[in-house]
């Protein structure tokens, strides 16, 4: 019996088979990849897609840009449209055929009016969808920032750098009544610049942040005259005003549920968070350190003080800010000025001593701060 050894593989012959075996690899990668791409379809062009929300590209005769209603960016007043992120998440979950017939052929007053006009193919309106599915994934980027103070505050400290460097070592500029003057200048304004700051370190006056639902208080407070108390129902019992729920909304948007400005998109996120039991989260507004105790019932009930007096003009705003600064200042100067119900309210009646310098004419009348308001520990204690 002959045995046949078998010979190792030259290096060369070890070369060949690994690329064979590569060669093999990449055409099956190759098909696979093929195979997926035909069962996706072609990809849309987002950058298309892009175009035609910005209307950089046309989308019917006089049709509006998208991004004309649906904007990237809120602003300080009141855009009822769902904004570019919303609407893109909205997109994100329909199919092209839904998202054609949502969009040319809308239902809703409010959509009507807009869509009318618009003339889109359905390759447009695939590009379109990518570029929104492409956003609700991506997100915004966060707005471009503006010139502040800071850079005002370097800029003047760039300037009295050179106006130094001048004065003591280059001296190109002669007079040296320039360089004073800049520096002068420059720090006085820095000066100035770093002590309005720091006096408003903690305070948010003109606070107005964007809500999760566009809610409006000059539409429910001001135009359908609903008592704050209504919503707002411990600000006279609690320390709290309280925020309503969505059960308490749905007494009225069980019915209406087709705002006037905004359609039927802001109202539907609290028909759904009344129906999945879902918290609404709210954005705060009015809040103070924790340093400090404030009551409403104490102000509401007891004082009779309106809202309008800390929350300024809530029943004419659409989108509600912050209107004082709710300084400790602010506090102490409204209860100097602000004259008590001393005769006709039971929860001073203890006072005895001022009723009688009320019933003598020693006294006209009682302020806050002359039973206490302004004692320290009434709101640090």
């Amino acid at each position: 019996m002959v045995k046949t050894l078998s010979r190792p593989l030259l290096p060369g012959n070890r070369f060949l088979k690994f690329f064979l075996v590569f060669l093999a690899m990449s055409h099956f990668v190759s098909f696979t990849t093929n195979v997926r791409a035909e069962n996706k379809g072609p990809a849309p062009d987002v950058k298309v897609g892009e175009r035609l929300f910005n209307g950089l590209l046309p989308t019917g005769d006089g049709s509006k840009s998208c991004v004309s209603c649906h904007t990237m960016y809120t602003g300080d007043t009141m855009n009822w449209n769902p904004s570019a992120l919303e609407m893109a998440k909205v997109a994100a979950e329909m199919d092209l055929a839904t998202f054609k017939e949502h969009l040319l052929t809308p239902t809703g007053a409010m959509r009507e009016k807009v869509h009318v006009k618009y003339q889109l193919s359905d390759e447009q309106l695939f590009h379109l969808q990518g570029y929104l599915k492409n956003l609700a994934i991506e997100g915004i980027d966060d707005k471009p920032l503006s010139i502040n103070k800071l850079l005002i505050f370097l800029l003047l400290g760039g300037l009295m750098t050179i106006a130094l460097v001048d004065l003591f070592f280059t001296k190109k500029i002669s007079y040296k009544a320039i360089h004073v003057l800049i520096i002068v200048f420059g720090i006085g304004f820095q000066l100035k610049i770093v002590a309005h700051d720091l006096i408003d370190l903690g305070r948010s006056q003109d606070y107005m942040p964007d809500q999760p639902i566009k809610f409006s208080h000059k539409i429910h407070a001001g135009d359908n005259k609903i008592d704050c108390l209504y919503c707002h129902s411990n600000a006279d019992e609690g320390k709290s005003a309280g925020i309503p729920s969505a059960g308490l909304c749905m007494n009225c948007h069980q019915v209406v549920r087709n705002g006037s400005n905004s359609g039927q998109f802001e109202i539907g996120k609290v028909v759904d968070a009344y129906e999945n039991n879902k918290d609404i989260e709210w954005v705060r507004i009015h809040n103070l350190p924790d340093h400090v105790y404030f009551n409403h019932a104490q102000h509401v009930n007891v004082g009779n003080r309106e809202c309008q007096e800390c929350h300024g003009d809530v029943e004419n705003m659409h989108i509600v800010k912050q209107e004082n600064d709710l300084s400790m200042s602010w506090c102490l100067d409204c209860h100097k000025e602000t004259m008590v119900d001393f005769k006709d309210n039971d929860y001073y009646k203890t006072f005895e001593a001022l009723h009688k310098d009320l019933a003598e004419g020693v006294l006209d009348s009682i302020r806050a701060a002359d039973i206490g308001a302004n004692d320290c520990m009434k709101c640090h204690h």
